[in-house]
């Protein structure tokens, strides 16, 4: 049965996804996916020109996850609720699913050592700085508060400690209460922020 290219294409990003988070970036190759989403190579190769396009969607398939989470933020708290909000997520999301967290990681890395060749690596913060800027500022506003920070410098800050903590906690969870520092660290910018 043909199925229609659209459909195959997100087909075989999804099992890049899946491909990614079981063993790894260095895993993905156009066969492996192709063998993964059970589709013809021919059909994959058609979808995507190399290596390179397919990883693009792949993160970008992860920035719409994101902007799935963001929206169940509720940025009517005000600016420190939704901050403490998108940290819960993101904590409970590495808890849950650490290969996950780790592949996008991989992503990041991939993408940077291959910034001559792809655009992918200049993208992925600016998108995260772009989606939770926006929730970051509707939530001041929604309460009339004032960041003293500006929120891409905020969205920066914030990500630094996530990500500084979950590589942490990925290398041996049980080793410190990772979770209680990244709070607190949180909390840290939230003061400095004047929240």
């Amino acid at each position: 049965m043909r199925v229609p290219a659209d459909e195959r294409k997100e087909q075989l990003i999804a099992a890049t996804v899946e491909l990614m988070r079981r063993e790894g970036v260095q895993s993905v190759t156009i066969r492996a996916i192709a063998k993964e989403a059970n589709a013809p190579l021919a059909t994959a190769h058609y979808c995507f020109r190399n290596k390179d396009e397919l990883m693009e969607s792949a993160a970008e398939a992860w920035l719409k996850n994101l902007s799935s989470f963001s929206s169940e933020v509720a940025i009517e708290l005000g600016l420190r609720a939704a901050v403490e909000q998108v940290a819960e997520g993101y904590w409970r999301a590495l808890v849950e699913e650490p290969a996950s967290l780790l592949a996008e990681i991989e992503l990041i890395l991939w993408a940077t050592r291959n910034a001559p060749v792809s655009p992918l690596a200049g993208k992925i913060y600016p998108a995260y700085e772009t989606e939770l800027g926006n929730i970051f500022s509707s939530a001041a506003r929604s309460k009339g508060e004032e960041c003293l920070i500006e929120f891409p410098m905020l969205v920066r800050s914030f990500l630094m400690i996530y990500d500084g903590a979950a590589i942490q906690y990925m290398t041996n969870p049980k080793a410190a209460d990772y979770r209680s520092m990244f709070f607190m660290l949180v909390d840290a910018l939230l003061v400095k922020a004047g929240v």
